[in-house]
């Protein structure tokens, strides 16, 4: 059976508690088999809510999907505006809260506001700044195509509500930010469309990029991050989701006053714990440097919320110089390769990975084999990996990790002889 199954087809069987991660459960129909009745009986909602409750689960989706295909054909009669009773029977199984609602697009609230003018915070800031930018002789806005393909969009036209879209996409692309730069830097824009960050704040990026901050270790160069972050707390806030950060470092947090203090808070924290993360140490050690040495580790919850919650968001913000880099050069038409170290950065941080070498390890031994068992292996052979280039890919990398397990394999036959 595949490790990641994407959709389930299931019958009354999966609500006695099948433990499979999917993304979409079908529930083909809604009654079982009775042995003690010797017929056919309707599920009842615990176990129809059990079966349901399949579709989506932590650490492997937010959300899923149900789809229930009734045993009794329910038939719709328009005409008459009358449905058949079986699909009251099914209402009856269900609380309201369970029961179908209209589903809408939350689009179509944001598109609203920024309609009205509401364009410097929250959702619509989000929003617009994640907008798509023209690119120049292109025939048409990428930003209207992606805003007309959007449901709200779809909603409105079934609506006849053509109206709504034209206003709503106009006022979308008229509340873009425009920024005066230089046709050679015009390339920040499209980076500022991927990532939804701010031109200005990438060009701090550049500017460290410019000056050789981030041509060290992979340690030097998380550093350099946090060296710069340091001049402007405030900005973690940007690149890091606040909820993550409140949900990882509690009322201390919560509790300073402004932006910068909170961003001074978390960075302190960070410059502990991000390196533990990269050398491979298992979560109790992160727990260790959170709580203390005597702390109480029992299920490890700050350094789970650290790896599920922060790790995913450092590694966005540990991708940054590699991807401004690797823009940039594309848009020169120059051909030189990213350095390994920013090139690997962002899935090191994601791996918990000090080093191209390691994360290569990493990558060789698949999801089979724990983080913390990956990093012992590289341990053990880093001595037998044969130099690189600075700027080799990943794949090239691999392949050195590759030679160095076969010629460990030689000692060992050696030590045998």
């Amino acid at each position: 059976m595949r490790n990641n199954i994407k959709v389930l087809f299931a019958t009354s069987t999966l609500a006695q508690g099948m433990n499979l991660p999917s993304e979409a459960v079908i529930i083909s129909g809604d009654s079982r088999f009775d042995p003690e009745a010797d017929k056919m009986q309707k599920l009842e909602a615990h176990e129809l809510l059990n079966a349901a409750g399949r579709a989506g689960r932590a650490g492997e989706g937010a959300q899923g999907f149900v789809l229930l295909v009734p045993s009794k054909v329910i038939d719709f009669d328009d005409k008459n505006n009358q449905i058949s009773g079986h699909w009251m029977e099914l209402q009856s199984i269900f609380e309201q809260a369970d029961q179908c609602l209209i589903i809408d697009d939350p689009l179509k609230v944001v598109l609203d506001r920024i309609h009205d003018g509401v364009t410097e915070a929250g959702s619509s800031a989000y929003l617009l700044s994640k907008l798509p930018l023209s690119i120049a002789e292109a025939e048409s806005d990428p930003a209207a195509v992606l805003l007309g393909k959007s449901f709200s969009a779809y909603r409105a036209t079934v609506a006849n509500d053509a109206d709504w879209v034209s206003t709503r996409i106009a006022s979308a692309l008229a509340a873009r930010t425009a920024i005066d730069l230089p046709e050679s830097d015009r390339w920040l824009e499209q980076v500022a469309g991927a990532t939804g960050l701010p031109v200005s704040l990438l060009q701090q990026i550049v500017e460290r990029i410019d000056a050789d901050v981030f041509s060290g270790t992979t340690l030097e160069v998380i550093k350099g991050l946090l060296d710069w972050l340091d001049t402007r707390p405030s900005q973690l806030l940007n690149l890091v989701r606040p909820e993550s950060l409140e949900e990882m470092f509690g009322t201390p947090y919560k509790s300073c006053t402004d932006d910068e203090a909170r961003g001074k808070h978390a960075l302190q924290w960070l410059r502990k714990l991000w390196p533990v993360w990269m050398s491979g140490a298992p979560l109790c050690e992160i727990e260790r440097a959170f709580l203390g040495p005597t702390a109480n580790l029992k299920k490890c919850r700050n350094a789970r919320v650290f790896a599920s919650r922060l790790v995913p968001e450092l590694a966005f913000l540990a991708g940054l110089p590699g991807r401004l880099v690797a823009a940039r050069l594309r848009a020169a038409d120059d051909e030189s390769p990213v350095s390994s170290v920013l090139a690997a950065l962002s899935g090191a941080v994601r791996e918990g990975c000090d080093s191209p070498e390691s994360l290569a390890v990493r990558l060789h031994l698949t999801r089979a084999v724990s983080r913390v068992a990956a990093r012992k292996h590289y341990d053990a052979i880093r001595h037998h990996i044969p130099p690189g280039s600075s700027s080799e890919a990943i794949e090239v990398t691999m392949a050195r990790i590759r030679t160095a397990e076969i010629l460990v394999g030689f000692d060992d036959f050696e030590a045998e002889d």
